[in-house]
C-alpha cells in the first residue's frame, strides 16, 4: 500500500511538472505566440461560430476564408477535435493548452501501464519511460509553434498499448485503435498518424526481443481486425470527404536535402540529442546556443524553421542508452538458439523498419523514392518530424536498460537512483530557456482571436457581407468579411488557387453571379451542378443568404457521404456505449460480487 501511494505521487509529481513546464514555456512570450496559431485560432473560432448558428453538425462549408470554402473536407478542419470542444467553455488559446494537459496526461498514463502490466517493469522503471516519451522536444515545439494538429502525439502509444495487453478483449484492443486514429485524423494530424505507424513497426520487433510472450498472434490478429474495421467505419466519412476535396487541389510535394547521406544520418541524431543536452553543454563551454541552431541546419539540410528540426530526448535516456551499448559492447554476449527462425524475422523486420523511418527522415533511399508516390506519403513533406517516430522505442530501451541496472540493488538504492535521474530529466526541460525564443517563430499576437471569441460568446455571429482579398484569416470575422490572398492554407499554398471573386459587396452581380464563391464545386460539382471556382449564380439567393449567416445551406451530398456520416456516427455511440458497459460490469464483478464473500470472511474471522 505504501509503495502504491509512493508510485502514485511520483507520476503525479511528473506530469504536474511537464505540464508547468510546458504550459510557461509555451506561454512565455504572450500574447505573442508561434506563427501557426493564427492557421488554427481562426479555424477554431470559425467551427464555433458554425455550432453556435446550426447546433451539433457538421461544417460543410464556411463563408470565412477565400471567398468561400470547404470547412469539414479540409485535412486541417478540427471540427470534432478535443481543443473544438474546449472552446464551448475558454478562449482557442486555453482550449489548446488544455487539450495538450490531457494529452500528457493519458500519454503519461498509458506508457506507464504498458511498461508496468504488458512489459513487467518495475513501477519506477516504467515512470521514467513515461517521462522520456512524453517530455519530448517535438511534442514542446509543435505547441510553441502553434502545430495544434500535431499536439495530439502522445496518443501514440495507446494503439500499441492496446495491441500487446493480453488481458484486453480483441474487440475492446480494436476499439481504442479505431477511437485512437479517429481522434488524430478529426484533429488534422494526418503527420501524427504516420509517426504512429512508424512507431508501431520499429517498436513491434524491439518488444519481441524484450518479452516474446506479448507477441500472440491469437490476441493480436482480431485486434487488428476489429481496429481497421472500426476505424474504417468512423474515419470514412472525414476520408472521402478529404478525398474528394484534394482531388481538386492535389498536394504533390517532395522534400530534397542537398546534403552527404552520412551528414543527414548525424543531422538525425543531432536533432535526437536536441536542445535538452546541447544547450546546456554549450552554456558550460561559453558558446553560444545558436551554434546548434546553425549546425543543425546544416547538417539536416533543412530549408525550415528549427521549431521543424528539434527533436530532443532527455540527457538520462541518452545517458542510459550510452551505457547500455557499453554494456553490450564490453560483455560476451549470450546467445539464446531457442526460437532462432522467430527471432532473425523479428531482427530483419527491426532493420528494414528502421532503414525505413531513417530514409523518410531523411527524404533519400530506396525505399523512400519506391514508396514517396503512395496517396497519402506523396501529400507530406517536412520529412524531418519522422524523426519523432524513434521516441517511443528510445524510451522503451531506457526503461528497460535502467531496470536492469537497478536489478538486485536494494530499494532504498534504486529509488535513490530513480530520483536522481528522473530530477535531471525534469531539470533538463527548463534548458529550453537558454534558446532565443526568435528562433521558434513566435510572432502572431493572439489578442485579436480571443477579442473575437469574446463577441461571441456575447452574441455576434459576424455575417459576411463584403471580400477583402489581402486580409488576414484574424481579421475578417470583426470585419464581416472573407479574404483570399491571405487565406492561410498549406495545401491551397501549394496549388493554383484563384476564385473569380472580386474586391467589394458579395452581393455585387457579374454575369449572372454574386461576388461569392459556391463552395461545392471544390468538392461535390455534379450533385450542385458548379465548377471549380463558380460563384454562387443569382437564381440561389436563397442558398446565399444562409451561407454569408453562417447557415448550411441546403447543397446536395453523394449518397457515399451520406452514408458514411452515418456509420460514423452510429459507431462512435455504439463503441461508447460498449466501453461503458464493458468498464461497469467490470467494476461490478471486482467490487459489488465480492462484497458476500468479504463479509462471510470478516464474520468468520478468516480475512
Amino acid at each position: 500500500m505504501k509503495h502504491r501511494i509512493l508510485y502514485t505521487a511520483l507520476i503525479v509529481l511528473n506530469i504536474l511538472v511537464i505540464v508547468l513546464f510546458v504550459v510557461q514555456y509555451t506561454s512565455a512570450t504572450y500574447p505573442f505566440v508561434g506563427s501557426d496559431y493564427r492557421l488554427f485560432g481562426p479555424r477554431l473560432i470559425d467551427s464555433f461560430l458554425h455550432y453556435k448558428v446550426n447546433g451539433f453538425s457538421i461544417q460543410w462549408y464556411t463563408p470565412s476564408f477565400g471567398g468561400g470554402l470547404p470547412a469539414y473536407p479540409n485535412p486541417l478542419q478540427m471540427q470534432f477535435s478535443l481543443p473544438q470542444l474546449f472552446t464551448f467553455f475558454v478562449n482557442p488559446w486555453v482550449a489548446i493548452l488544455a487539450s495538450s494537459v490531457i494529452y500528457i496526461i493519458i500519454g503519461f498514463w498509458v506508457t506507464f501501464l504498458f511498461l508496468r502490466d504488458a512489459l513487467e517493469f518495475k513501477p519506477l522503471s516504467a515512470i521514467l519511460g513515461a517521462n522520456f516519451f512524453v517530455a519530448s522536444g517535438f511534442f514542446i515545439e509543435r505547441l510553441v509553434v502553434g502545430h495544434a494538429d500535431k499536439i495530439t502525439f502522445p496518443l501514440i502509444v495507446v494503439p500499441m498499448y492496446a495491441l500487446l495487453n493480453r488481458k484486453m478483449p480483441a474487440w475492446l484492443a480494436g476499439g481504442l485503435i479505431s477511437l485512437t486514429g479517429a481522434i488524430l485524423l478529426y484533429s488534422g494530424g494526418v503527420y501524427i498518424g504516420v509517426i504512429c505507424f512508424f512507431t508501431t513497426i520499429i517498436t513491434i520487433p524491439i518488444v519481441y526481443f524484450l518479452k516474446p510472450s506479448l507477441l500472440a498472434w491469437r490476441k493480436i490478429v482480431p485486434a487488428i481486425i476489429w481496429g481497421s474495421f472500426l476505424t474504417i467505419l468512423l474515419c470514412g466519412s472525414k476520408l472521402y470527404a478529404v478525398t474528394t476535396f484534394m482531388q481538386s487541389f492535389p498536394r504533390e510535394v517532395h522534400d530534397q536535402y542537398f546534403v552527404d547521406w552520412y551528414t543527414s544520418i548525424g543531422g538525425l541524431v543531432l536533432q535526437l540529442v536536441g536542445i535538452m543536452t546541447t544547450l546546456p553543454f554549450l552554456n558550460l563551454i561559453g558558446k553560444s546556443s545558436l551554434v546548434y541552431v546553425v549546425r543543425l541546419a546544416q547538417w539536416t539540410g533543412s530549408p525550415y524553421g528549427f521549431w521543424e528540426l528539434d527533436t530532443s530526448i532527455s540527457p538520462v535516456l541518452i545517458i542510459l542508452l550510452i551505457y547500455g551499448a557499453w554494456m553490450i559492447l564490453s560483455h560476451k554476449p549470450h546467445f539464446d538458439r531457442s526460437n532462432l527462425l522467430k527471432k532473425g524475422i523479428a531482427g530483419i523486420c527491426l532493420i528494414i523498419s528502421i532503414i525505413l523511418v531513417v530514409q523518410f527522415s531523411t527524404a533519400r533511399g530506396f525505399l523512400f523514392d519506391a514508396l514517396k508516390g503512395l496517396p497519402l506519403l506523396k501529400s507530406l513533406r517536412t520529412n524531418t518530424r519522422f524523426v519523432a517516430s524513434f521516441i517511443l522505442p528510445l524510451a522503451i530501451l531506457g526503461a528497460k536498460i535502467f531496470y536492469y541496472w537497478t536489478k538486485g540493488k536494494s530499494g532504498i538504492k534504486t529509488i535513490s537512483i530513480f530520483v536522481f535521474l528522473n530530477g535531471i530529466s525534469l531539470v533538463a526541460l527548463w534548458a529550453y530557456y537558454l534558446l532565443p525564443m526568435s528562433v521558434q517563430g513566435r510572432n502572431f499576437e493572439i489578442q485579436s482571436v480571443l477579442d473575437t471569441y469574446v463577441k461571441i460568446q456575447a452574441g455576434e455571429i459576424f455575417p459576411v457581407n463584403k471580400i477583402i482579398p489581402d486580409m488576414n484569416d484574424y481579421e475578417v470575422f470583426q470585419a464581416q468579411a472573407s479574404n483570399v490572398t491571405h487565406h492561410y492554407d498549406p495545401l491551397l499554398g501549394e496549388n493554383s488557387f484563384r476564385p473569380l471573386v472580386h474586391e467589394g459587396s458579395v452581393f455585387d452581380i457579374e454575369d449572372g453571379f454574386y461576388n461569392m464563391t459556391d463552395p461545392t464545386g471544390y468538392v461535390f460539382p455534379m450533385e450542385n451542378n458548379s465548377k471549380l471556382f463558380s460563384r454562387i449564380p443569382v437564381s440561389d439567393d436563397s442558398k446565399l443568404v444562409d451561407f454569408l449567416n453562417r447557415r448550411q445551406p441546403d447543397w446536395k451530398l453523394p449518397l457515399t457521404q451520406i452514408v458514411l456520416d452515418w456509420a460514423a456516427g452510429l459507431t462512435l455511440i455504439l463503441e461508447t456505449c460498449a466501453v461503458c458497459i464493458f468498464l461497469v460490469r467490470k467494476w461490478l464483478l471486482r467490487h459489488l460480487f465480492h462484497l458476500p464473500a468479504r463479509f462471510w470472511c470478516r464474520l468468520t474471522g478468516r480475512g
